[in-house]
């Protein structure tokens, strides 16, 4: 099927959103509800053409699977008829995918952008020290990570050491290591917000928060439906914690602190760059859900 859909790649226009991070962001629920609207076209193949229990959500392409070719990724996305089709019966019709290590990886960025001049691209941003627990919980939860959360940040630098500059420089094309156990530093945003707002431009992105979205996801997703040019969702048809990762033990004190203590000057550039705090009550910015309500 891969073969065919590859052969037919001229005729599969690139996709109109790509939610680009962040892990353990949200972005599984944010995609999920998207699919929710009459209007979204799935990945290809979707759900209904292959025995999967839900249609695909990311490719994944600008960071692991680059040596795959543009028709590759080109085939994961509907035809223009199919396109057109939906169009039709519903007014209008868009395609999206989530691959959220787009934001941290560091060639993403510069490849999405000169692959897909007018991708409009979303990041949902999370407490960084949310984020960070709920990383490590995952890998936990999946038997991947061994060690204590204090340990796991411990030894991340010594784990991740050069692969950012060595994937940079192509030395190597992938990292487990940099995409899977750098838990503290895919919490440190600034930076790799900044190179996608330099390649893509602002007009280009959309910048919400997970906490928003989880209290009120029509706050985060209006804005995303809007921007497509599609009708926007009805209230109530949206929102649920999806791929949650149940934290094996509870977040000690001094942890949280040294992690405060070291996203604090990165929760400034961000509110440097967007204009705006970031709703994490626990860096004395504005008020919102606690973090007991949000998913772990």
């Amino acid at each position: 099927m891969r073969a065919g859909a590859k052969a037919t790649a001229r005729f599969r226009p690139d996709p109109d959103l790509i939610i680009i991070g962040v892990k353990r962001g949200g972005t599984t629920s944010l995609f999920r509800d998207l699919e929710q609207h009459p209007a979204m076209c799935p990945l290809v193949p979707s759900a209904k053409r292959l025995p999967l229990r839900e249609n695909q959500k990311g490719v994944h392409y600008f960071d692991s699977h680059h040596d795959q070719g543009d028709r590759w990724y080109s085939s994961h996305f509907p035809t223009s008829m199919s396109r057109a089709i939906t169009a039709r019966r519903v007014g209008a019709t868009f395609t999206a995918e989530a691959s959220p290590y787009y934001l941290y990886s560091p060639l993403a960025a510069r490849r999405t952008v000169t692959t897909l001049p007018a991708t409009m691209f979303m990041v949902l941003l999370r407490d960084p020290v949310e984020r960070t627990v709920s990383h490590w919980a995952e890998q936990t939860r999946n038997g991947v990570e061994t060690l204590s959360l204090a340990d796991a940040l411990a030894a991340e630098d010594e784990r991740v050491g050069t692969d950012g500059e060595r994937l940079l420089a192509g030395e190597i094309s992938t990292s487990h290591a940099h995409e899977q156990q750098s838990f503290a530093g895919q919490s440190e945003y600034a930076d790799s917000l900044q190179r996608w707002f330099d390649l893509a431009g602002p007009d280009r992105m959309i910048v919400g928060f997970s906490e928003d979205y989880y209290r009120d996801p029509s706050s985060v997703i209006d804005p995303i439906t809007d921007r497509l040019g599609v009708s926007r969702m009805p209230t109530g048809a949206v929102g649920g914690h999806r791929n949650a990762a149940p934290r094996p033990t509870e977040l000690e004190p001094e942890i949280e602190t040294m992690l405060v203590d070291r996203f604090r000057p990165d929760v400034d550039a961000i509110t440097r760059l967007l204009g705006t705090s970031p709703p994490w009550p626990r860096f004395g910015l504005q008020e919102t859900a606690s973090p007991a309500d949000e998913p772990v």
